[in-house]
């Protein structure tokens, strides 16, 4: 019997399988479906890689207390200040941090100080009233002024005042330690006002000891002589709390990274041959770009390493040239010359 014979227009129909009970449709849906999961897929990954890329995590361990809030602008690095009060002014007004009335002039700028604010200059004590003031200024604008112990701060906290000038000790001649302390009775007497302020839990120590040894702002490590791989296993706040307790006077022995094998005692990446494998793996561990340090007391380069390592001097120079203040704003870095300051 023969079979019979679709209507023409429903056999077009069953061709491209939109009748007949055809699974064409069924299929197009499936394969829809799979080319939308995969292009969701796709999208995913790139917005995944994006955001890392975006906000690299640290791999280091024990570092949120050493992380500031990030920089809103620019972010303005000074060297040691050696308590020369001229250069000090100078390269704050240069930079823009302080305005011609002597306030705090930056708004939301960041100044972040790699110590050394103690030396042999004679206005030690007008250096460290300036800093404190516009601190406070500073906050109250929107910016900030970090400033982290070096060698010298940590000096003065052991007693030792090698290259303090006479007027360095008279600035504090009436400073009396709270009880019989054997570490000042045995100093010369000129000595002991400035040794009952700076020894672990005078005065003067105690404001020392809100200063970190590291601090990281944005996407910059900064320390006095260096970070080093060491330092970072040990943990950047562990260093920080031990040297705050030490100076505070709740621990009676220095701790070991304050020493010089510390971040700002440490001679490994201030010499002209600084280890840069080193500086790479601390700078992916704690996920920023760039450290930035003080170079040594010899003649040496200022950016080293791919730029991944920056070193700035004395606001008022040294052996490897006159006075100058890093900027950093955004992914660019550049020292400024210093002004010569008034005499």
């Amino acid at each position: 019997m023969p079979s019979p014979r679709l209507p023409r227009t429903l056999a077009l129909l069953c061709t491209v399988g939109l009748a007949c009970g055809g699974g064409g449709s069924k299929d197009a849906k499936k394969t829809d479906a799979k080319v939308d999961a995969k292009a969701d897929a796709k999208a995913d990954a790139k917005a995944d890689a994006k955001a890392d890329t975006k906000a690299a995590r640290p791999r280091a361990r024990a570092t949120e207390d050493a992380r500031v809030p990030a920089p809103k602008g620019k972010v303005v690095v000074l060297g040691p200040l050696g308590g020369n009060l001229a250069a000090a002014r100078s390269a704050l007004t240069a930079a823009g941090a302080l305005n011609l009335a002597g306030n705090w002039g930056g708004g939301d700028l960041v100044v972040v100080q790699l110590g050394n604010q103690l030396g042999s200059g004679k206005e030690e004590l007008a250096v460290l009233d300036l800093l404190d003031r516009l601190a406070g200024e500073a906050t109250t604008a929107g910016g900030a002024l970090y400033r982290i112990n070096g060698a010298n701060e940590i000096l003065n906290v052991t007693l030792n005042f090698d290259g303090v000038s006479p007027q360095g000790f008279k600035d504090y001649a009436k400073e009396k330690p709270a009880a019989d302390d054997p570490r000042i009775d045995g100093l010369p007497a000129a000595q002991r006002g400035r040794a009952a302020a700076f020894a672990a839990g005078g005065p003067m120590a105690k404001k020392l000891a809100e200063q970190k040894l590291v601090l990281i702002a944005g996407d910059s490590v900064f320390a006095h002589a260096g970070v080093t791989e060491e330092h970072v296993k040990y943990g950047l706040d562990i260093m920080n709390g031990e040297g705050k307790k030490w100076m505070l006077g709740e621990e009676a022995m220095m701790p070991n990274m304050l020493s010089d094998l510390g971040p700002a005692r440490t001679p490994k990446l201030r010499g002209n041959e600084p280890f840069c494998g080193e500086v790479e793996s601390v700078l992916a561990d704690l996920a920023v770009k760039r450290m930035v340090i003080v170079r040594g007391p010899e003649k040496s380069e200022a950016s080293m390493c791919d730029g991944k390592l920056l070193r700035i001097g004395p606001i008022s120079g040294d052996a490897s040239g006159a006075g100058e203040y890093l900027e950093i704003a955004g992914d660019a870095a550049k020292f400024v010359p210093v002004p010569a300051a008034a005499k």
